[in-house]
């Protein structure tokens, strides 16, 4: 094929072609008529908390300049996110001002449930899981 955005609109088009809708069979109906797919069971971002939002964004971009992007999908034990998330909720607790411990505690925990997921869809080691 040609250039690489002539490949990407190719595969754009073949995504295009081979999409369809999900469908639950279920339906939400607005006051102005318009109809979409039900949402239930499918999470409702928009009731997250923006702010927790922006601090673990920060605690992400803070660890990506220490120890390289994406420097913890590599894999690390369980164990260390669980230890992790203990000293900064208790840090947390006691006031501790000394770094943003609420960021560090969602940061922990989102990265142990990613990396719980992928251990047990055997994309990293089962010794990872070390609880």
């Amino acid at each position: 094929m040609g250039t690489k955005v002539e490949q990407l609109e190719f595969d754009f088009m073949k995504y295009q072609s081979e999409a369809t809708l999900p469908d639950s069979g279920e339906r939400s109906e607005f006051e102005t008529g318009a109809v979409r797919d039900a949402m239930s069971g499918k999470g409702m971002p928009s009731l997250i908390p923006i702010q927790a939002l922006r601090l673990v964004s920060k605690r992400f971009e803070d660890g990506a300049t220490k120890y390289g992007r994406d420097n913890w999908k590599k894999g690390i034990p369980l164990s260390r996110y669980v230890d992790s998330l203990y000293r900064h909720l208790w840090q947390f607790i006691e006031d501790d001002t000394a770094e943003d411990h609420a960021g560090a505690i969602v940061w922990n925990a989102m990265c142990l449930i990613q990396t719980k997921e992928w251990i047990e869809k055997g994309k990293l080691p089962e010794t990872l899981n070390d609880l």
